[in-house]
């Protein structure tokens, strides 16, 4: 017996360093998580040249981690070189012997020096989009962040259940499918918006619809969970038009379920609002059509005098701190900034 035990460990003692060696030599075959270019082409089969450094290939990742966390979504083989003479568009993909060749432009990336920019990496998350979507021809790619970012579908169970919910003269309007070019719009206006308005559980779908009789381009139904857009507008209208009604739309959704009742209070006192039986829509204000960005601002109510203010603020920001340098200011402190911060610092009241 103790002959048999002696030699027991020594077997043991003799494998040992032959274990220990052994696991010392797979170490480095296992992929360095805190590498971002091993991180890209482990997850997304990117390789990046030697125009890129740490910084922004961290940013690339972590831009493509928000919109495409599986590491299948994109599998073509891609090269990224980083273009700093200046481009058209932030992007160009082509494709070759089943590769894929992106050049992006170095303005893209945040600009440290503009402490100013809300969204710094709104080009870059432009960009990316542009590549998972495969230059938005990928519709499923273009649902997936449509959901997963903002919170927002363009499936419905039932048309019929959320449509006998609207008024007689609303039900008739026939449904339609949104292009994927205008989908493209919503991930642009929607990403443009403070992180942390840009999701709410209050507004889960978008639907197309077409009707010779729709008087709006666009609708929000703030008590139903969607909004809706012509489709004949949606055709024919341009980008910027476009963004500007959806991100109204939008807004229609923070001032109802969202903004606070100081927030609302102060924005009536600087449109000059008060309610007014006598009106046609129960308002009536005491400022000149000067301190309006619109006509139609003035004439509805604070809730339409805020919606045109912050859609001009995301699509053009330029007329409205000219036209209404106090509107401008107050939607860029009050709610732009504001926001931001309370993404950034979720305790934030």
């Amino acid at each position: 017996m103790r002959l048999k035990h002696f030699l027991q460990i020594k077997y043991i003692v003799f494998l040992t360093p032959i274990i220990i060696l052994t696991s010392c030599y797979t170490v480095p075959l296992e992929t360095r998580f805190d590498n971002p270019y091993e991180q890209l082409a482990h997850k997304y089969s990117i390789r990046l040249d030697a125009t890129w450094n740490t910084e922004r290939a961290e940013a690339l990742l972590r831009i493509l981690e928000s919109i495409a966390p599986k590491p299948n979504v994109n599998v073509t083989a891609s090269t990224w070189k980083i273009n700093s003479d200046g481009m058209q568009d932030d992007i160009s993909i082509e494709s070759q012997n089943g590769t894929k060749s992106i050049t992006i432009s170095s303005d893209a990336f945040p600009d440290q020096a503009d402490e100013q920019e809300l969204v710094p990496e709104r080009r870059l998350f432009d960009a990316a989009v542009q590549f998972v979507t495969e230059n938005g021809t990928n519709r499923s790619a273009i649902k997936f962040i449509l959901q997963a970012r903002y919170g927002i579908s363009t499936e419905i169970e039932s048309y019929e259940f959320l449509f006998n919910q609207l008024p007689d003269d609303e039900r008739g309007a026939e449904i339609t499918e949104f292009e994927n070019k205008d989908l493209m719009i919503f991930l642009s206006i929607f990403e443009k918006f403070p992180k942390a308005l840009q999701k709410m559980p209050q507004l889960e779908y978008i639907v197309c619809r077409s009707d010779e009789n729709l008087e709006f381009a666009g609708r929000a139904w703030t008590t139903l969970n969607f909004m809706e857009y012509d489709s004949a507008f949606l055709n024919n209208g341009s980008p910027d038009g476009i963004s500007q009604v959806i991100a109204h739309e939008k807004a229609h959704f923070l001032w109802t379920h969202l903004f606070p009742e100081q927030l609302k209070n102060d924005w009536q006192e600087l449109g000059g609002w008060y309610e007014d039986k006598k009106s046609e829509h129960g308002w009536s204000t005491t400022r000149d059509r000067d301190t309006f960005i619109s006509d139609y601002a003035m004439e509805k109510n604070p809730n339409e005098d805020m919606a045109e203010s912050l859609a001009n603020y995301l699509v053009y920001p330029d007329k409205l701190r000219t036209e209404c340098p106090d509107k401008y200011k107050f939607v860029h402190e009050r709610i732009m900034v504001v926001y931001n911060e309370r993404y950034l610092s979720p305790n934030l009241k």
